[in-house]
């Protein structure tokens, strides 16, 4: 064994968090056990507030809840010390990439440019304790007779990943072990046209990015929560395809915006694409709605409700992703407007043509296209309007997002110390944006998950 190899540390971390992906949640609970390959050398735990609510089926699961956490320090306080602990060690734990992605993504958001070697006890389990049904931790310890003290808490999980990572070097050998966790170099093959300092400016913040030509045209835009490390990633591998050496030698310029969030630099990419149609980007040119509901007059005369698959250039009076939301909207003007179920059309089925003609023969066509005519008012007056108010670029300022008539109308930013009456009053004609359907989902969704962060100003 060479003596690096004799005197590399392994870090063995385990994390609790207020949901499944990092960029959205935050960690409550962090342990970190530093192993020398015989023994526990130094150890570090702590409870950490994630500065969002906890969930309920979280705090059902770890027994954290908000009071327990109010006091705690915020990442951006203990950051220091946990890069110090991690630092220049493997970075191990049970379904590594959870962990890791964490807190590599809290540790970026402080400030610090954390890179380590990665070892996951589930896939070493899978190589060197073949024969198991499950090797979730808790199932994996009861097969092996590890005790967990403290299951789902960081110190708890994290002391028995010590325990089933000594049962894996037992059977695999520190050296073969070591080996594993070494992080391959990749190719990388950075612009030749490229100025460094455009790559050196790069901020480890969350925002968009812009590929120029040599006549500064946008080629392409992206968006990052580590905007560094996004552009570093289309430089690296081995992909050779003409198509990717030409995307490389046509670029000549990287710049960026910052955007505090990764909500905005999602909506900021899709914005810039729409407005440039860069060459490069494809993905978010071709995404429409798959559904919308029309109105059309029949050639009795009759006002017809009917969903339908979205084609280029048609327009809805509504828009929506699957079958089942369109099928449940209508439905719900159907029971309100008191219309006839056999003279609106659903996509996936529609009335029998008797049922139809049963239903023509009943109606009386002036009161019934009254009762129609008074569903799609109400489709074009369904609208919603808000203000999600989120971190800003730095600590003195906020984003805002405006959501006007069931559509992303502005986004900017503001001082923290601007106090506004009218939302109007925030918009500058820079922050108008080119807004689709794409974006305004995500911004529903949002605001649907962080209700504390809206405005309502619907009234």
């Amino acid at each position: 064994m060479s003596p690096k190899q004799q005197s590399s540390l392994f870090a063995i971390v385990d994390i609790e968090t207020t949901g499944g992906y990092a960029s959205g949640n935050g960690i409550t609970e962090i342990a970190i056990y530093i192993y020398d390959g015989n023994q526990i050398v130094d150890e570090y735990q702590t409870l950490i507030n994630p500065q969002q609510p906890i969930p309920y089926y979280i705090e059902t699961l770890t027994g954290i809840h908000n009071d327990m956490v109010k006091d705690a320090p915020v990442f951006e306080d203990v950051a220091y010390i946990i890069y110090e602990k991690l630092k220049d060690k493997v970075f191990v734990a049970h379904n590594v990439n959870f962990d890791y992605n964490f807190v590599s993504h809290q540790l970026k958001n402080a400030g610090f440019d954390f890179k380590a070697p990665k070892l996951c006890t589930v896939r070493l389990a899978r190589k060197y304790l073949p024969g198991f049904a499950s090797y979730s931790l808790g199932k994996l310890c009861d097969h092996l007779g590890i005790n967990i003290t403290s299951r789902h808490r960081a110190a708890g999980d994290a002391r028995a990943t010590v325990t089933l990572f000594e049962h894996i070097i037992q059977k695999s050998g520190l050296d073969e072990l070591f080996h594993s966790g070494k992080l391959k170099a990749k190719e990388q093959r950075f612009p030749s046209h490229v100025h460094s300092k455009d790559l050196e400016n790069l901020p480890s913040k969350p925002g968009v990015y812009f590929f120029r030509d040599k006549a500064g045209k946008l080629i392409y835009v992206g968006k990052a929560t580590n905007i560094r490390k996004r552009v570093n990633s289309h430089f690296i591998g081995e992909n050779l395809s003409a198509r990717r050496q030409k995307f490389i030698d046509e670029i000549f310029h990287i710049d960026f915006e910052e955007t505090g969030t990764e909500l905005m630099a999602l909506l900021k990419e899709c914005h810039y694409i729409k407005h440039n149609w860069p060459t490069y980007n494809n993905a978010l040119k071709k995404y429409e709605p798959k559904f919308g509901l029309i109105d059309y007059i029949d050639n009795r005369g009759l006002l017809r409700l009917c969903i339908i698959k979205m084609k280029k250039g048609l327009t809805a009076l509504r828009y929506f992703q699957n079958v089942y939301e369109s099928t449940a909207y209508l439905l719900k003007l159907i029971q309100e407007f008191d219309l006839s179920f056999s003279l609106c059309s659903f996509y996936a089925e529609s009335p029998a043509r008797q049922d139809q003609q049963k239903a023509l023969a009943e109606i009386d066509f002036d009161s019934y296209n009254e009762k129609a005519t008074n569903a799609v008012d109400f489709i074009k007056n369904d609208t919603e309007s808000f203000v999600l108010i989120d971190n800003g670029r730095n600590p003195e300022e906020y984003s805002y997002i405006y959501y006007r008539h069931n559509s992303v109308y502005a986004l900017g930013f503001t001082e923290k110390d601007n106090s506004f009456s009218c939302t109007e009053d925030l918009v500058k004609n820079e922050d108008l944006c080119h807004s689709n359907y794409y974006m305004c989902n995500l911004v529903k969704n949002y605001a649907l998950k962080f209700p504390y962060k809206v405005k309502d100003i619907s009234g």
